[in-house]
């Protein structure tokens, strides 16, 4: 639509989840590495929290993408999973037919799991949106970590969602699968000076700067977003087809202005935290980019 008219290869801004675009800030490489070294270390269970539109999607898909050829990986994007189903997504995303009973079904999924040791590779098991799990999942699914060697746990398990999901596993009658979590990720909003390095990041990638924003527009959109990277999507995609509209070729604060009012976003953003990430790795903790090429199970 606009592309042309503001010299750009292809759209900045958009909704879905492309590895290309992907900004990695300082947590968002942390909480990769979090999740790759628990996997690793066949810690069983880790966990990435964080408001929805902050970047968990993108950091589970650069995780398998370090993961190809060195797991089995069964990613569940939408688990609207009960006790009795949860096992047979996992193995129906595994590329396994369920069994007609539960017992049945485990006994598959144990002799999988040995059969992916044996040939020196990991299973891992993503659940993304995590936070939709009932109580009676989380703990079927905490009975599956159980499978394991003297070496380690034959399954590893991601549970990825927003805070909420925090909140059921603080719960009393979560405390079993609690325990489990060796290592927790969170992802935090964006400092304004990361909403504009992710902006130019984007942009780059399509051909363009951020010089197609005026820095008024750029400090309104990182204020009105609320360092949500999702919110900077919409925002700048409105905000470019409104000032294309006016035949405009950069996007000053009056278009951003209007955008929001069109959007009925707010205006004004909740407190910025610099971002942190829970148990965060020792200075000792070995090279990500080395590990993808001597994983223990590689």
């Amino acid at each position: 639509m606009y592309h042309t008219h503001f010299g750009l290869r292809e759209e900045p801004f958009g909704v879905t989840p492309d590895r290309r675009f992907f900004y990695q800030t300082a947590q968002h490489r942390e909480a990769v590495a979090t999740l790759f070294y628990a996997i690793y270390q066949r810690r069983g269970f880790a966990l990435l929290v964080g408001r929805a539109g902050l970047g968990k999607t993108s950091v589970l898909f650069t995780l398998v993408q370090m993961l190809k050829g060195k797991a089995q990986i069964a990613f569940l994007a939408n688990p609207y999973y009960d006790r009795a189903t949860v096992l047979d997504g996992i193995l129906t995303s595994l590329g396994l037919e369920p069994a007609a009973s539960p017992a049945a079904n485990h006994k598959l999924f144990y002799q999988y799991l040995l059969k992916t040791h044996s040939a020196g590779k990991t299973v891992v098991v993503i659940f993304d949106e995590a936070q939709d799990l009932t109580r009676d999942t989380l703990e079927a699914i905490r009975m599956l970590s159980n499978f394991e060697t003297p070496e380690g746990k034959l399954v590893q398990i991601i549970l990825s969602g927003q805070p909420r999901l925090a909140e059921t596993l603080n719960q009393p009658d979560c405390e079993q699968i609690r325990q489990r979590f060796n290592a927790i990720a969170r992802l935090e909003p964006l400092t304004p000076r990361e909403v504009q390095q992710y902006m130019a990041h984007r942009l780059q990638i399509a051909g363009g700067s951020t010089a197609l924003f005026t820095p008024g527009a750029i400090g309104t959109i990182a204020s009105a977003s609320g360092g949500v990277p999702r919110n900077v999507n919409t925002i700048c995609f409105n905000s470019l087809t409104l000032a294309y509209a006016l035949e405009k070729h950069q996007v000053g604060a009056q278009e951003v202005a209007e955008a929001l009012r069109d959007l009925a976003l707010p205006t004004a953003a909740s407190e910025l935290e610099k971002p942190s990430v829970e148990q965060p790795l020792s200075p000792n903790t070995p090279d990500i980019a080395k590990m993808v090429g001597r994983t223990p199970w590689s």
